[in-house]
């Protein structure tokens, strides 16, 4: 039997990233929600999405197990954008950066029902529900060994989408997110 987690062990290399799946809105209401233009899309694998911090900052993103893939390298939009995003969705993000600063993000319609930090803690600490997760994080380790692929399968078992390397290393449709102010 496979462990829980090993199946994102492909991710551990990853110094920075974020990774956001919507189940519940199209596409093109996705883009738009992250301030995108959903006609202005270019095909980009995911490292070719790196932003540098001091040039365009874009995003892969496509359907994926019925839900919509967001995923950014070096970014974090789609996590500051976790509840507009959920407005009659549900939401699972999960965000690491160089820093290995960690962030698990879970709303649905409009509200974080469970958040928390991957590397420091073994379950949501806050948000308006926070055992909402409780079923999905059976078997899943965290902590300073397994943080990230644990943060992975728990954005899988909550939303059905699987993030494969496979999949980010093929061009995808990306866009490019509006600039920071």
């Amino acid at each position: 039997m496979q462990e829980p987690a090993s199946g994102y062990t492909w991710i551990e290399p990853l110094e920075a990233y974020c990774f956001t799946a919507v189940v519940g809105l199209d596409l093109d209401e996705v883009i738009r929600r992250l301030g995108a233009d959903p006609s202005a899309a270019a095909q980009r694998t995911f490292d070719e999405c790196f932003w540098a911090a001091y040039g365009p900052q874009w995003a892969q993103v496509g359907i994926v197990d019925g839900g919509v893939l967001v995923a950014e390298h070096n970014g974090w939009r789609a996590e500051e954008a976790a509840e507009s995003l959920s407005v009659g969705a549900r939401v699972a993000c999960f965000f690491r950066n160089v820093r290995a600063v960690m962030h698990f993000v879970y709303a649905v319609d409009g509200a974080v029902l469970a958040d928390f930090d991957p590397l420091l803690e073994t379950r949501p600490v806050s948000g308006r529900d926070p055992w909402v997760l409780e079923p999905a994080l059976a078997g899943l380790p965290f902590g300073l060994f397994a943080a990230e692929p644990s943060a992975m399968s728990l954005l899988e078992r909550t939303t059905g989408v699987r993030v494969s390397r496979a999949w980010l290393n093929r061009p995808q449709r990306a866009v490019q997110l509006p600039p920071l102010h």
